[in-house]
């Protein structure tokens, strides 16, 4: 059985659309639960989910992608914080501008928008500047989001966190460290499928025009027609000249598109046309 012919027969019995997802994703998804439940095969896999009432879910659950780290790009995180976050922020500075709006698309457990908000901080900070920080992260995961809200982390997360932000930004309690309330209260998680055609931007940003919006190592699990969608709505949701962080893997499907320009021959970073 193909995997063409498992999608159709998970959508016709089911009701589940496992379409979006790039063919390599799913099969490889789908061979991870043939081989976690000890079957044969394809078929009789698909015999077993009728028969395993969460079984479904389990397969359903292996396509969300919950991994992330703080600052995961060390690259992007410089470019960030030396260059376009303190030229963002001298802008909204000499215009008497609004807050720094900053999505964060797929945020899984939370490092990647709590990044964001503590860079912010610092670049603020330094400027000795008052602009309000507002960061949303979205997720299709309840329990990430929970996990995210929460702002508890292990030593694995925090590999790439520099010796001045743990001290800053984290309280260390035994080998946890947990994101301090200045910066938790300047995030805000929402639950957000970007897929759907009636999701355009989180609900609690009211407005999109968003400065920055980051969108990484989400598109490559979708298919080219699903990738383009994605693209259409970050576009429409960044404000005017905002920026787009995606992952590398993702940077030719950016590219292709048209509708952002690279910032820099290195990174991950384009800016909105």
């Amino acid at each position: 059985m193909t995997t063409q012919q498992i999608i159709e027969k998970l959508q016709f019995q089911y009701g589940q659309d496992f379409s979006v997802y790039a063919t390599s994703f799913l099969r490889n998804a789908l061979g991870i639960r043939v081989k976690e439940t000890g079957l044969p095969g394809l078929n009789s896999y698909l015999d077993f989910i009728a028969q395993d009432n969460d079984e479904l879910k389990k397969l359903t659950n292996s396509l969300h992608i919950n991994y992330s780290l703080f600052f995961r790009n060390l690259l992007d995180t410089s470019l960030f914080e030396c260059c376009i976050l303190p030229e963002l922020i001298q802008s909204k500075e000499k215009y008497n501008s609004r807050s720094f709006r900053m999505w964060s698309v797929g945020c899984a457990e939370g490092p990647e928008p709590y990044s964001f908000a503590m860079l912010a901080d610092k670049v603020i900070s330094d400027r000795q500047c008052e602009i309000p920080v507002m960061v949303f992260g979205t997720d299709i995961s309840s329990a990430a989001l929970d996990k995210a809200r929460e702002g508890t982390y292990g030593e694995q997360a925090m590999q790439n966190v520099k010796l001045s932000f743990l001290d800053r930004f984290f309280v260390l309690n035994q080998t946890q460290y947990s994101v301090k309330n200045h910066i938790k209260n300047q995030v805000y998680f929402s639950e957000g499928d970007i897929i759907d055609p009636c999701y355009n931007s989180p609900p609690a940003a009211i407005f999109a025009d968003f400065d920055l919006v980051s969108c990484c190592n989400l598109m490559i699990y979708y298919q080219q027609e699903i990738q383009q969608k994605i693209l259409e709505k970050l576009h429409r949701s960044l404000a005017q000249n905002g920026y787009l962080l995606v992952g590398e893997s993702e940077r030719l499907i950016v590219e292709k598109f048209g509708k952002f320009r690279k910032l820099y021959p290195l990174g991950n970073v384009f800016i909105r046309k």
